[in-house]
């Protein structure tokens, strides 16, 4: 019981540390509170001196450790979001042509097909379509340029967002959780009552979730500066209808309607021939026999004349 008290001030300490900052170390170890939070817990390489620091001897310069620092490293890489939107009239070629020629340049470069759509007329021809690669940073402003060179470009817009602040802070604040979370590991080993335990583990648990959730930010503007999103929307100009052929001085005069009206008309009579000679055929037939019978008659069937 008596390191539960020491066990729970440590902890307190601990949960002010990580939302405030941690305090100078005695070694003058960099900071672990944060560039972006501007915490206390400035080192002497990083402030000049701290209170109460020994001072450096007059004409010295404090020299920061840019190799082994991380949080200094980022600092000198400046990273940015690079987006395009570019509206391409196609002049020659089809969509399926051109598009993969959009695919073929950002896979050269070292990029990806993001997504592609499109959208048909009546006529389940392909008239508009839209086609998202994302390429290298470094190879950004190159593709772009070459993007534009395959048709005629109606409308473009670019746009670049700085995000070398944040990512300088969330390096040091990962920094610092991580420290928070080895101190309270170890306080976790050290724990010898139930309510301890909880206490730290819940603390531990908080510190775990940030840590998870800085990472996942680092590792998203990891990539959104690494590659580039560059959007082309094509367009296939409409085909004019075929203009139709002026008709010849024959068609103009009529006379090759009236030919063909008469016949057409004489196919309707031989038609209607037809029709009659099919309806009255079965009585012909019964005619023609009647007339054989009574020709072929026996002769005592005759009437005898008086």
């Amino acid at each position: 019981m008596k390191l539960a008290l020491p066990l729970t001030s440590v902890a307190m300490a601990t949960i002010l540390a990580a939302c405030g900052g941690a305090g100078n170390t005695a070694t003058g170890a960099p900071v672990s509170g944060g560039l972006g939070h501007g915490g206390a817990g400035s080192s002497q390489a990083y402030s000049g001196g701290a209170s109460g620091a020994p001072a450096l001897a007059d004409g010295a310069q404090a020299q920061p450790n840019t190799v082994s620092d991380p949080v200094l490293q980022a600092q000198s890489a400046q990273k940015l979001i690079q987006d395009a939107t570019v509206t391409i009239k196609i002049t020659k070629g089809s969509f399926d042509s051109v598009s993969r020629r959009i695919v073929d340049i950002a896979q050269a470069a070292g990029g990806v097909l993001f997504s592609m759509q499109t959208a048909q007329s009546d006529q389940d021809v392909i008239n508009t379509g839209a086609v998202v690669v994302k390429v290298p940073a470094d190879q950004y402003t190159r593709i772009l340029d070459q993007f534009r060179s395959l048709g005629t470009v109606t409308a473009i817009q670019t746009s670049s967002q700085d995000v070398s602040s944040e990512y300088v802070d969330l390096q040091a604040r990962n920094k610092n959780q991580h420290a928070q979370q080895a101190i309270l590991i170890a306080l976790m080993a050290r724990a010898q009552t139930i309510q301890d335990s909880i206490a730290v583990q819940n603390q531990l648990s908080i510190v775990t979730g940030e840590i998870e959730r800085i990472e996942g930010r680092v590792r998203y503007l990891d990539t959104q500066t690494t590659f580039s999103t560059i959007s082309v929307n094509l367009i296939i100009p409409a085909v004019a209808p075929a203009k139709p052929a002026e008709p010849s001085l024959w068609d103009r005069s009529g006379i090759g309607d009236s030919f063909g009206t008469a016949l057409r008309l004489s196919a309707n009579v031989v038609s209607g021939m037809i029709i009659v000679l099919g309806f009255l055929l079965p009585f012909l037939v019964l005619a023609a026999l009647g007339l054989a019978a009574w020709r072929f008659r026996p002769k005592g069937i005759l009437p005898q004349a008086r």
